[in-house]
């Protein structure tokens, strides 16, 4: 599967990115029939638009309706280029409403409005267009909301106790954005999800959900660092995180989990030969993870040294071989002037071997898994086309069948070496996956 954003983050990641500019204002205003024939609905919609100073008006009408919008343009002195009128089809229906208003407020930004500076006042028309009009609000990062209160004679606000009561929907955000931060995470989408976190207002939101933006930041950030191989940040990042919010237990790890991820990291400081089976399972994963992202050039890469890392995980621990320094006489007689074509004469005279060849030398050491690559020509063949590839040495992209096929003869060579490969990759994982 894909893991690439959907429209619904896509959004989220626009509406922050327009965030402190300084645009021309909209507004966007629903226009009704009014409450019976003797009520006056257009003054206070008049009075509406002139307290709001619009560069730009929209009004959301029917077709009954059009007649007042058209009024009101006239009335104030609007001129053509300054407003728009949009009529709604299904003005009883809130989720057409809402959908026909989305496409509304879209048609404002295309004009070159920012969602940021949009209103959206929902005070007059029928039920569903308000409430479908304050969803669009919502839903398109509209900066605020807006209404007419006032003294009421026969359920009219009475002319000239009018109250104008503007609000932004910015807390409602504030919990969409966390909702949104939550699936990217899943979606292995770390960075956009700190970005949509870091964004956040904390002062949105109550003490509970302050403290939940802060643990989701804490788990954003310490699977990152584990994605990124950076395994000794991940324990202080995710000790950080308040485990009692429902929205985390996906991501709950276990404490053992925490000390092995820790393990890695120290293992991995020691240099690039320092190798363990955890150091392996966690390789495997992460190619494992690239795939499910469809970045298919990456996870061959990491297939390919995780195959590299197993000969040389083996030589060092069953023989006392390290590959960036060879000792020969630890090697086979028949072996070792195959060795010294490998001499680095640049680099201390020293012995390196590469993947092929330490494989060779296990193979020469009478190792299984060494005659296993020898015998399997596929697996050759499959390793030979990764280095075609362009992160490799060659300029060709990766396709999946070759993700898919080495991925199922490396599992061979894992399985015959590492006890309980699967059970134990699958503890060592994102706990979600």
């Amino acid at each position: 599967m894909f893991l690439g954003l959907t429209p619904w983050h896509s959004l989220i990641l626009f509406r922050i990115a327009f965030r402190g500019l300084a645009m021309k204002r909209a507004l966007v205003l629903t226009v009704g029939t009014g409450t019976g024939p003797d009520v006056d609905i257009e003054q206070p919609l008049m009075k509406t638009v002139k307290e709001s100073h619009p560069d730009y008006t929209l009004f959301v009408a029917t077709e009954a309706s059009r007649k007042h919008a058209e009024n009101i343009a006239k009335s104030i002195g609007l001129d053509p280029s300054e407003w728009d009128l949009c009529l709604l089809r299904h003005f009883d229906d809130v989720e057409e409403v809402f959908l026909e208003v989305c496409d509304a407020i879209r048609e404002v930004v295309r004009q070159g409005f920012s969602p940021g500076d949009i209103q959206v006042d929902f005070t007059s028309g029928t039920k569903a267009m308000s409430a479908g009009a304050v969803l669009a609000a919502v839903h398109e990062n509209c900066n605020s909301l807006k209404y007419i209160t006032g003294k009421r004679q026969d359920g009219v606000v009475i002319d000239g106790t009018e109250r104008f009561v503007s609000l932004r929907p910015h807390a409602v955000l504030a919990n969409y954005d966390i909702k949104a931060a939550v699936e990217l995470i899943k979606r292995l989408r770390f960075q956009p999800a700190i970005l949509i976190l870091a964004a956040i207002d904390p002062n949105l939101l109550g003490e509970d959900r302050k403290k939940l933006l802060s643990s989701l930041m804490a788990v954003a950030q310490a699977y990152d660092f584990w994605d990124r191989f950076e395994h000794i940040k991940f324990k202080a990042a995710i000790r950080k995180a308040d485990w009692r919010f429902h929205e985390l237990e996906p991501f709950r790890v276990d404490e053992q989990v925490i000390k092995s991820v820790h393990g890695i990291g120290q293992v991995l400081k020691k240099g690039s030969l320092a190798v363990t089976e955890e150091v392996i399972l966690d390789l495997f994963n992460n190619a494992e993870r690239r795939a499910m992202e469809g970045r298919y050039d990456d996870a061959v890469a990491r297939l390919y040294r995780l195959t590299e890392m197993l000969a040389q995980h083996l030589l060092r621990v069953r023989h006392g071989i390290d590959t960036g320094n060879v000792d020969p006489s630890r090697a086979p007689a028949h072996f070792r002037k195959t060795l010294e074509a490998h001499r680095d004469t640049s680099c201390e005279n020293r012995i390196k071997t590469g993947l092929r060849v330490s494989y060779e030398l296990l193979a020469a050491l009478g190792e299984e898994i060494g005659e296993r690559y020898m015998t399997d020509s596929e697996l050759r063949h499959l390793l030979n086309e990764r280095n075609r590839t362009i992160l490799a040495h060659g300029s060709m992209p990766v396709a999946v069948s070759l993700y898919r096929k080495l991925r199922g003869k490396i599992v061979e060579l894992l399985k015959l070496e590492i006890h309980d490969f699967q059970a134990r990759a699958g503890v060592l994982n994102f706990p979600w996956l």
